[in-house]
């Protein structure tokens, strides 16, 4: 699979779909899930998890 290199994310550009696992449960969570509710902040901590 191939994919095209894509431009940096600008200041008001919607932020891509993505599906990362969850922790410590087993399960996902994507952006849809939350896409049109409230604000939503994300953390990414590396190092974190099982």
């Amino acid at each position: 699979m191939t994919t095209e290199p894509r431009r940096p994310l600008e200041p008001g550009d919607p932020a891509p779909n993505f599906r990362l696992p969850t922790v410590p449960d087993e399960g996902f969570v994507s952006l849809a899930d939350y896409r049109g509710r409230s604000p939503l902040l994300l953390v990414l901590l590396r190092g974190v998890g099982g």
